[in-house]
């Protein structure tokens, strides 16, 4: 149960950290799901972080386990953002919902 709560509030500490990285360089915001994935992913191998030998789950090969780890921990940053949103906080803005200019289509007949 230790090993969830690690990787959860990694993920929370994961999307402070982009947030604060996109705050310093505006252009990074459109490459958001890469830098919060390379993160992720960088951080839990650098830690050599396996949730996965917490639960006694055994992978094919030890590098594994730290990769997996990282997608995980990259994976929770969405669930903080919504759980923040509806909590009604600005700092879970919902995803920009985008719609095309053009009006309705009509069919040709």
């Amino acid at each position: 149960m230790h090993d969830f709560a690690i990787v959860v509030l990694m993920g929370l500490a994961l999307w402070k950290v982009v947030d604060l990285i996109e705050d310093l360089v505006p252009g990074l915001a459109r490459f958001h799901n890469l830098a919060t994935v390379v993160l992720g992913v960088a951080a839990a191998v650098a830690m050599n972080y396996s949730m996965f030998g917490g639960f006694h789950v055994v992978l094919r090969d030890s590098w594994m386990g730290p990769w997996a780890t990282g997608l995980t921990i990259a994976g929770t940053t969405s669930a903080w953002r919504a759980l923040f949103h509806w909590f009604g906080s600005n700092e879970g803005e919902a995803p920009e919902v985008r719609h095309s200019k053009s009006g309705p289509h009509r069919m040709a007949a």
